[in-house]
């Protein structure tokens, strides 16, 4: 009779923790329903090729993917990390509905004569926008340098991860700290519950002094949020909410000439 009581405890227990990751998910899929949606790859251009690839993508892109509302395609070159040399290029739509559309026949034929037979393409995924917990505040095309943060959480501690994200959001809000910050979910294609936080700068110096100045504001402005130390101990629960090699942070460089032009937020 013991045993089926402690069963009986373990098992209420799992639910609740079930429950509360469900309704942690949910609240962010519904709040993030409007913003926008990605389709990425990993592109590995062929030794050699580098000067020609560019060329035919830049000459599609600019022949076909000049709307920043519908169609876009924003290409990265991957300076640091496992992927170094690669390109990471994305296209964004306001919607899921956007991706039903068929695109233009001869668009597709330029890609696959031109580009496609030196390239290798690799993980391909769906992004969602985190909107509410984003803070974009200029033409990130004016600022190519991005500070890349790819994480690996595990869907039980997604909330300690969560609640760390908005508190920075709105303590960024709060300082008026000039960060420019976009944060994105993996929405298929994922290992784990991925996300990318993609710090944008206008150069190494800025990258710089975001990360020292405008940082100290927004650490500031948490604590005097949320608690005396509440950073440092939030910031500890996001890093024990990570999966085993969690997190890779990254240098990507923009590249507009193979780009659609910029939203202004």
């Amino acid at each position: 009779m013991q045993s089926i009581l402690l069963y009986l405890v373990v098992l209420t227990k799992y639910f609740k923790k079930m429950k509360k990751l469900i309704l942690v998910l949910f609240a962010f899929a519904t709040a993030n329903l409007t913003a926008q949606v990605a389709k990425s790859r990993y592109i590995k251009v062929d030794e050699g090729k580098e000067e020609q690839v560019y060329e035919a993508m830049k000459a599609k892109t600019q022949k076909y993917n000049q709307s920043a509302e519908k169609g876009a395609h924003y290409t990265f070159y991957i300076e640091t990390g496992p992927r170094a040399g690669q390109l990471f290029r994305a296209r964004i739509e306001q919607d899921m509905a956007a991706f039903d559309q068929n695109g233009d026949p001869e668009e597709y034929k330029m890609w696959n004569e031109t580009v496609a037979p030196h390239v290798t393409n690799d993980l391909f995924q769906v992004w969602n926008y985190n909107k509410n917990v984003s803070h974009e505040m200029t033409d990130l095309c004016k600022k190519p340098m991005r500070q890349v943060i790819l994480y690996n959480i595990d869907p039980a501690k997604s909330n300690d991860f969560w609640t760390f994200r908005k508190r920075v959001y709105d303590a960024i809000v709060k300082s008026d700290a000039q960060i420019d910050m976009g944060v994105w979910t993996v929405f298929a294609g994922n290992r784990g519950l991925n996300v990318l936080v993609g710090f944008a700068h206008e150069n190494h110096a800025e990258m710089d002094m975001d990360g020292s100045e405008e940082w100290s504001k927004v650490v500031t402005a948490y604590n005097e949020m949320n608690g005396e130390d509440q950073f440092k101990t939030d910031n500890a629960k996001l890093r024990e909410s990570l999966s085993a090699w969690g997190n890779s942070t990254q240098l990507w460089t923009f590249l507009p000439e193979l780009s659609s032009p910029c939203a202004t937020p």
